[in-house]
């Protein structure tokens, strides 16, 4: 049993349904009802009683219920001290999902201050999901994450039930990431691409990102699950993805190329054709608490990143 586990259990209760909690958490509804039925194997008991009217707690789960809310405000708690007491000017902890441009500023970050007598920075990428709970269980203090523009309102209900603040950063339209050498360049300087040419390469994303709106892609004409693609790579890190693609015919789907990606890897990014969905990205941080100077510094550097690449958007 750990905190996310918790909060899951506490996300059935309140909404009476795995589907409706695995949507207000985001993740997919079989990935929660493995969580539960985890949960149950551990306490070795039922604590949810599954129906065809919804989810409701045993009375097991109900006092179960009650040492979870305690265990949470608990957390809460603590997490206010630590707040408090670190107000630390040697620290800084980051999570984000997985884009180069947000991991350039955090290297910069640290090149401004390589020097400092003593610093103890943390950078840890991961999900849209996990992104979110790392800033709610203190693991990390600043979080830079993106989702689908349409499911804005959404996320902006699911920072406010966690007590998180949101600041909107840019929203891009979808890029293809492919290799310079890809079949598809051939033959000039090619502007767009089609969604339809791309079914018979393959496709690169992330393991265990399923909640990833990346992967489904609102196209003219209709909905595009690239999860569904004939041929599927799975890859758990940036440079391993960018590897990948550079030396096979494969793609992937992201925004605006990052600093030395072409040079560095021979993977260029070209604007997806005929779609309508736009990824929003953001920074999260819990609300009522102070960033510090380090926290705010790569925050800037973040908003200036983004914006840079969205007036160069625009431009284009």
């Amino acid at each position: 049993m750990d905190a996310n586990s918790i909060q899951y259990f506490v996300a059935v209760a309140k909404y009476g349904s795995i589907n409706q909690a695995a949507k207000a958490m985001f993740i997919s509804q079989p990935q929660l009802s493995h969580i539960i039925r985890s949960i149950e194997d551990d306490a070795g008991m039922t604590l949810i009683q599954r129906t065809r009217q919804g989810s409701t707690l045993t009375p097991e789960g109900e006092q179960y219920l009650k040492h979870c809310e305690i265990i949470l405000n608990e957390m809460e708690n603590l997490r206010d001290f630590i707040n408090k007491a670190q107000i630390d000017s040697t620290q800084l902890s980051v999570c984000m999902t997985r884009f180069s441009h947000t991991s350039e500023c955090f290297n910069e970050v640290c090149r401004r201050h390589q020097n400092m007598p003593r610093m103890h920075f943390t950078l840890k990428e991961d999900s849209t999901t996990n992104v979110i709970l790392s800033i709610c269980d203190g693991t990390a203090d600043i979080g830079v994450l993106n989702f689908s523009a349409q499911n804005e309102k959404m996320m902006l209900e699911n920072f406010e039930s966690k007590n998180l603040s949101y600041l909107p950063l840019a929203s891009f339209r979808p890029y293809v990431s492919l290799s310079s050498a890809h079949p598809l360049l051939e033959g000039g300087d090619v502007k767009e691409i089609d969604i339809a040419d791309l079914m018979d390469y393959g496709f690169v994303r992330y393991h265990g990102q399923y909640e990833d709106f990346i992967y489904h892609i609102a196209m003219q004409e209709g909905a595009v699950n690239l999860n569904e693609s004939e041929k599927v790579v799975y890859v758990t890190d940036r440079q391993e993805q960018m590897h990948l693609i550079s030396v096979t015919n494969f793609y992937t789907i992201g925004i605006s190329e990052f600093t030395y990606q072409d040079s560095a890897y021979g993977v260029v990014a070209i604007p997806l054709k005929n779609t309508s969905a736009h990824l929003q990205f953001g920074i999260i941080t819990r609300k009522n608490t102070t960033l510090s100077s380090l926290e705010q510094e790569f925050a800037d550097e973040v908003k200036k990143m983004y914006q840079s690449l969205q007036e160069k958007e625009k431009e284009s």
